[in-house]
């Protein structure tokens, strides 16, 4: 199981650095063969992957909790943005960063995941349940109004996410990001577009409107680290513009 892909799909969709740094799964069973996965990663060599090797029954749960429910998550998220944009219009203009990156994935091919559904439901199902439970937890803490324990909730999801590592040295989708500091005039992106050029890009965006008198986030993301180090230079060097790599 390659643990690399996009929501895009399609021949157009290609690339050729898609498995570069991501994870190249291997589940043997006792009918494979001691050759079998050397002779794998020999003819994969050139994927640039990492392999690993892990009993199929938990690469089933794992997968299940980073991959499978998120997917579940998203789309459920947009179904319930959509029915409420039809008595609160303004849901559609005002869904900007936070609501994009959590839906991103729902634009997925839906035929691969109905089938991955089908095939992993027990352990989705498990998970499923678990969420249940922590929004029901949730959702007591705000009746009670319990303010501090609201606080520890985010407080603990903002500490486990940067103890987690998460789209930096492979997973589902390795990305290597640099966050540019840049003012709001027409010309900025185009100018560091020139910079970076002949320099592979996975994705660019604005993470804050800003206006003249202050600074916006320009992200940029690379598909390895040796991309990255040159882009932070490059800019640096020809710019006052401060970069931070993430």
């Amino acid at each position: 199981h390659p643990m690399a892909g996009s929501h895009k799909s399609g021949a157009i969709a290609a690339d050729v650095t898609l498995f570069e740094n991501a994870y190249y799964i291997f589940t043997p069973t006792s009918l494979t063969k001691e050759t079998t996965i050397p002779e794998l990663k020999d003819i994969l060599s050139g994927l640039k992957s990492r392999y690993v090797e892990i009993d199929a029954a938990e690469h089933d749960r794992v997968t299940s909790q980073i991959s499978h429910f998120p997917h579940l998550l998203a789309s459920g998220l947009m179904e319930q943005a959509a029915d409420y944009a039809q008595a609160h219009e303004m849901t559609n203009h005002f869904a900007a960063g936070g609501f994009r990156d959590m839906t991103r994935i729902a634009e997925s091919e839906p035929g691969m995941w109905a089938s991955i559904l089908m095939t992993n439901g027990p352990a989705v199902l498990d998970r499923i349940e678990d969420f249940k439970k922590r929004l029901d937890h949730v959702a007591d803490l705000i009746k009670a109004e319990d303010e501090s324990a609201i606080w520890e909730f985010f407080d603990n999801g903002r500490k486990k996410r940067k103890e987690m590592k998460i789209d930096k040295n492979g997973g589902v989708e390795s990305a290597f990001d640099i966050f540019v500091d840049v003012p709001d005039r027409e010309d900025v992106i185009i100018s560091i577009m020139e910079l970076l050029r002949r320099t592979s890009l996975v994705n660019l965006r604005i993470n804050e409107e800003n206006r003249e008198d202050i600074h916006g986030i320009l992200q940029i993301t690379f598909k390895n680290e040796k991309d990255r180090k040159h882009a932070k230079t490059v800019i640096e060097a020809n710019t006052d513009y401060h970069v931070v790599i993430a």
